[in-house]
């Protein structure tokens, strides 16, 4: 199937709907309204791919209607509504197809102009990568971020082990340091769904008796020694690992107004809190560094945007060059893929194959891992086998030797083939 529209070809389709609505409509409602009225043919067997490529183009130009300050989207949305809708300013317009598109482009170039003139007023010094390695500076609140098995835990247990000042060059050793620390210098966590505020901070028991929680047992040793020696404390360390799991705000609970640096114990901004069970006088020493884990595609910003505020965001995704990893190139293609169609968060991670090629169960990882993923993103297992036929022809490693077929229980999988 041929599909030749572009961008702006949805601007005043996209106008035209939300003129005649007499609400905000959902981003699915708009998308829906318009494909009904395009000429395409349904029942090809690449209709499920087509409307998927449709659905992002319409999405493409609500932003660009929206930067250009003729409708609100729900990202960038004032008054908070739930859709897209038009701004005054896109009301009071009268336009045709041709002009909207020129009315559109002349409003964004304006904003690139404004940004490029507030851009001259200040220009921020910008570090090399390579030099802030040199310098690092941990931040007392970290969160990394990423897609799975992009060896988000394994960076954290590194950033552990340079916070706590050992030899991370001798990583043997210095794993085998950090799990000797572990109940004094250092705790390491995995949330869960039933993961609750009693089990960070504090509970009473059934006999009135106050029960500290993790958080609240190493903030109290970290204390101890920052108070005997302020100048020159031992840091201590708390890993959060697959925070996304749980509801970290409500698992925080009062002690997300502690966490700022400035806000520390003997800082400029020092803040302390009354706890929900004890009544305990509380605060976070400066020593106390908070590392987590996220997987990106599974965390929900509009619920926890203001408990990420006060975490330093780190992105961790796939690496393409590590030398334990087996078909690089394929798995590359295969994010490429994934990119297109579903965003970079939904992409895998180089631990999927981290082997060498020779003892890497390559047909395994398909069928048992990466397809069954690839179903839960997709709608259809058609675009499923194309996605995952475009990778596999793409890659050199690959090309020619495997294939994604329809087996006899209606599943997919992926053979080996030869020519």
């Amino acid at each position: 199937m041929n599909l030749n529209y572009k961008t702006k070809d949805f601007f005043f389709p996209i106008y035209e709907v939300l003129k005649s609505a007499h609400k905000p409509l959902r981003a699915s409602e708009v998308a829906q309204k318009i494909i009904a009225d395009l000429p395409l043919d349904r029942n090809s067997e690449f209709w499920a791919m087509v409307r998927l490529k449709l659905k992002n183009r319409i999405r493409q130009a609500a932003n660009h209607l929206a930067e250009a300050g003729i409708i609100y989207t729900t990202k960038k949305n004032p008054y908070q509504k739930k859709g897209w809708f038009l701004t005054e300013y896109g009301k009071q317009l009268q336009v045709n197809e041709e002009e909207l598109i020129r009315e559109v482009k002349r409003n964004i170039r304006k904003n690139i102009q404004k940004q490029e003139n507030v851009s001259k007023i200040f220009v921020p010094k910008v570090i090399s990568r390579k030099k802030r390695e040199q310098t690092i500076n941990y931040s007392k609140n970290t969160i990394l971020y990423g897609p799975p098995a992009t060896g988000k835990t394994s960076k954290a247990i590194e950033m552990a082990i340079g916070i706590l000042g050992l030899d991370k060059h001798k990583a043997a050793e210095a794993k085998k340091a950090l799990r000797e620390m572990q109940g004094k210098q250092f705790e390491m966590i995995s949330l869960h769904p039933n993961y609750r505020y009693e089990h960070f901070l504090e509970d009473i028991d059934p006999k009135g008796k106050i029960k500290d929680g993790i958080l609240k047992k190493i903030a109290i040793r970290a204390r101890n020694e920052y108070e005997k020696n302020p100048q020159n404390s031992k840091n201590f360390v708390l890993i959060i690992d697959e925070m996304h799991r749980s509801e970290p705000a409500e698992i925080f609970g009062e002690t997300i107004s502690l966490l700022g640096s400035d806000k520390r114990l003997g800082q400029e901004n020092e803040v302390q809190v009354s706890l929900a069970y004890s009544g305990e006088i509380f605060a976070l020493p400066p020593n106390l560094y908070i590392i987590g884990t996220i997987n990106i595609a599974e965390i929900d910003y509009q619920t926890d945007s203001s408990f990420l505020q006060h975490f330093e965001m780190i992105p961790v995704y796939p690496r393409y060059d590590h030398i334990n990893l087996a078909y690089s190139d394929f798995l590359k293609a295969l994010n490429r893929k994934i990119s297109y169609y579903k965003g970079s968060d939904f992409m895998f991670g180089h631990g999927y194959f981290m082997q060498n090629a020779e003892s890497l169960d390559f047909l395994r990882i398909l069928n048992h891992q990466v397809i069954p993923t690839l179903r839960f993103y997709f709608e259809t297992k058609e675009l499923v086998q194309e996605i995952l036929q475009t990778a596999l022809d793409e890659a050199e490693s690959t090309k020619g030797k495997f294939e994604v077929l329809e087996n006899e229980k209606l599943h997919l999988e992926v053979i080996r083939v030869s020519w």
